[in-house]
């Protein structure tokens, strides 16, 4: 009786957790666009206005992605009571992309020292030795991580 109890109550959770990050995916999809729109709608518009909101679009759309990602992990849990690993290598890598977007979009708007530059190249590599180790791990576990 408990080990139902307790299987119902974790599938509950679950589909809690599920639909808050749709809610979730939802409310930040919509404020993206209006963010975007507010942005380029402006009275005085400048190119590095638009460009800044164009950047910040995609920004806000891979974590969209990310959040689709993370609810996509918890349908497959609660479709197959298993948890996969790929779901989580997509998530790394779509979210190190995203910080190598913000770092661009920061080092294109603000005037930057030498040091802040030497700092945001070191956060740069990290990012992108971050994807290149997570696709390597991608093509490595191949099978093992199919759906």
């Amino acid at each position: 009786i408990c080990r139902q109890v307790l299987d119902q109550g974790d599938s509950l959770i679950y589909a809690i957790v599920g639909i808050c990050f749709f809610l979730g995916a939802i409310f930040t999809l919509g404020y993206s666009f209006w963010d975007f729109g507010s942005s380029v709608l402006q009275p005085n518009l400048t190119p590095q206005t638009v460009a800044v909101a164009i950047i910040k679009l995609i920004s806000d759309l891979l974590l969209v992605l990310i959040i689709m990602e993370v609810l996509g992990t918890v349908i497959h849990y609660l479709k197959a009571r298993a948890t996969s690993l790929r779901p989580f290598l997509f998530i790394g890598i779509v979210s190190a992309t995203r910080g190598i977007l913000s770092i661009g979009a920061r080092l294109s708007v603000e005037q930057v020292n030498v040091a802040g530059f030497n700092s945001a190249m070191i956060e740069l590599g990290v990012s992108a030795a971050v994807i290149l180790a997570l696709g390597i791990t991608l093509k490595l576990l191949g099978r093992l991580v199919e759906d």
